[in-house]
């Protein structure tokens, strides 16, 4: 139950990282009997809660609820792997997070459909591509973003992509 209860955590976060959250909170009792029960741990503290970390509490739960064994356990497994990084390696992540979030509508999703025909090859020209990419040069590195990204792909905010 705990580890359920950190996940739904870790998803609010996340969503009030994408900036999910609404401003006027939820009410406890408005909450499903699944969701309160699921959420018990936080019933003595949710009324002096932040609006916005209740609604992400909530959501986070309605997700937890809808996900089946499965989903669960490979959310429960993300996490743990997600408590396991350093604090600087989680700054990155969150970094290129709001880098993507920053992008166009369409560039999104032509990022999200070539992870997805990445993820439709064979194991083992994964793993060889994964290879060269790694052994690019810097100077590789950003040509190769420079020309894979067009006008409106490039982040709003100054954000560059490299680290």
């Amino acid at each position: 139950m705990k580890m359920k209860l950190r996940y739904v955590v870790l998803v609010a976060g996340a969503l009030a990282f994408g900036g999910i959250a609404n401003a006027d909170g939820v009410v406890w009792d408005d909450m499903s009997d699944n969701q309160r029960n699921l959420l018990a741990d936080h019933a003595d503290r949710w009324d002096q809660m932040d609006a916005a970390r209740q609604e992400q509490i909530a959501t986070g739960a309605a997700l937890w609820l809808e996900m089946n064994q499965r989903q669960q356990t490979q959310a429960q497994d993300r996490f743990r792997q997600w408590q396991n990084l350093g604090d600087e390696q989680r700054g990155a992540i969150r970094d290129r997070y709001q880098l993507y979030r920053s992008l166009a509508p369409d560039s999104r999703t032509r990022i999200q459909d070539t992870y997805r025909r990445f993820q439709r090859l064979p194991p083992d020209r994964r793993r060889e591509l994964q290879r060269q990419f790694r052994s690019l040069t810097p100077d590789q590195l950003r040509r190769l973003r420079d020309t894979r990204l067009r006008p409106a792909d490039q982040p709003s905010g100054g954000m560059g992509m490299g680290r």
